[in-house]
């Protein structure tokens, strides 16, 4: 990957001043979104059972399927027009609940929605990785994570409020109209960014549409909704069409998902640690506002978001002290904690001990995966981390929320879950030799 190129000469002071306004606001719209909805969707009048869930997994299902064709794309059109038709599809389908009142239209929207948001997001990563200068990467990156994790930590509360208003219709509008205006400016002023990458990289269409409707029939069998053979069939065909994808992987030379580094190994480890934290914040931040009908009582799960990022720089604190096995396999023992600790003490505590954990485990996994490759197959790790992180986001959903239909509460979901977390800690205890290999 080359340095950005911003061209024409006249208009790069103006892109300069600019870039990192139009990066990070679609970021800070990202991280309002990953726990807006999840925060108030017993609160929207026209979802009802499962597609609550349905409305929120739907955008992480599309995200976690196209976030590798996105960039693709951006490697064929450029970055700047990608970001900008991302926007754009973001808009349109943010704002179409507000003209809607069918749950199946809602959750279709946000299908287009999540598409959209994986073009946003391969962009933004393309832009700022492809920075010439190692300051301004490592800057990018930082004001990414902060700006995401500000907006996480704001979702819940812009949601409890507007609900509160009964304005919710306003939940819509209004992100909408800010990705609109982003849209504007992105193609106005960055179309002229190139990374130097090559035209004939593949964009493959037909694996991302498996791995669409395989990850979602998966999903599907993780609902509540329909009888439970129904959703038992859902899972074996959500199966099935990932194996298809999956062997198409393995045969392709430019894989969309190398599936081969997929193995439980030093990559392979990791990228189930992402999955098993992304899920786990994604699906705390749902259960624990089921409960909540105030302005006051979202606080807690709007602070857990900002507790992820506390997370995050406590890994960077601890990196050099402790092993990546002993780090990830701590972090998910705190999530499982916090998940008890909320069953039978409260929510306080519990927020921070899960965003905590959450934090440190997706730092050091994003650090390790991305770390313990050569430079050559960096790409092709980065793709594993953003899928993995997609997936988590969707499952956490899925799973927290299918668990706690069938329970119908909020305890036994989180007891349950944290036995989950648990299993999963044991698996890397007891594979911790291949982080040596």
């Amino acid at each position: 990957m080359t340095g950005t190129v911003l061209a024409p000469a006249r208009s790069t002071a103006v892109s300069k001043k600019v870039l990192f306004l139009l990066l990070l606001v679609p970021m800070f719209l990202g991280g309002v979104d990953s726990t807006l909805f999840n925060s108030i969707a017993y609160d929207l009048p026209v979802l009802t059972d499962s597609w609550r869930l349905w409305f929120i997994d739907g955008y992480t299902i599309a995200l976690a399927s196209c976030v590798v064709l996105g960039s693709r794309l951006g490697a064929r059109l450029g970055p700047g027009v990608t970001l900008a038709t991302g926007l754009f599809v973001f808009a349109l389908a943010g704002a179409s609940p507000a003209l809607l009142d069918s749950a199946t239209m809602w959750t279709g929207s946000r299908f287009i929605q999540g598409f959209g948001y994986a073009l946003i997001v391969s962009s933004v990563a393309s832009v700022i990785g492809g920075l010439p200068e190692t300051s301004e990467r490592t800057l990018g990156y930082s004001l990414w994570i902060t700006t995401y994790a500000i907006g996480a930590g704001a979702g819940p509360l812009i949601g409890r409020a507007f609900v509160g208003m009964d304005a919710y219709t306003m939940l819509f509008w209004l992100p909408a109209a800010v990705a609109l205006v982003c849209g504007v400016l992105a193609t106005a002023l960055l179309r002229g960014i190139t990374l130097g990458q090559a035209s004939s990289t593949k964009v493959d269409v037909t694996s991302s549409a498996l791995a669409f409707v395989g990850f979602g029939l998966f999903v599907a069998g993780l609902q509540s909704r329909g009888a439970a053979f129904g959703r038992l069939l859902a899972t074996v065909a959500g199966c099935l069409v990932l194996a298809v994808f999956c062997t198409r992987q393995l045969r392709s030379r430019d894989p969309l998902i190398d599936v081969r580094m997929l193995s439980f190994s030093r990559l392979g480890a990791p990228s189930l640690a992402l999955v098993v934290s992304s899920a786990s914040y994604t699906g705390s931040v749902f259960l624990f506002s089921a409960e909540a009908d105030s302005l006051l009582s979202i606080v807690p799960v709007s602070v857990l978001a900002l507790w992820v990022s506390l997370g995050g720089f406590a890994f960077h604190k601890l990196q050099a002290r402790f092993t990546a096995v002993h780090m990830l396999q701590v972090s998910l023992a705190t999530c499982a904690v916090g998940l008890i600790v909320a069953a039978f003490v409260g929510l306080w505590p519990a927020s921070f001990l899960i965003g905590l954990g959450v934090g440190v485990s997706m730092a050091s996994g994003d650090a390790y995966l991305l770390g313990s490759v050569p430079p050559k197959d960096v790409a092709r790790a980065a793709a594993l981390q953003e899928t993995a992180l997609a997936v988590g986001a969707a499952l956490g959903v899925a799973g927290f929320g299918g668990i706690f239909a069938a329970t119908g509460s909020v305890v036994g979901t989180a007891v349950i879950t944290a036995v989950i977390i648990a299993v999963v800690v044991a698996a890397l205890r007891c594979n911790r030799g291949v982080f040596k290999a």
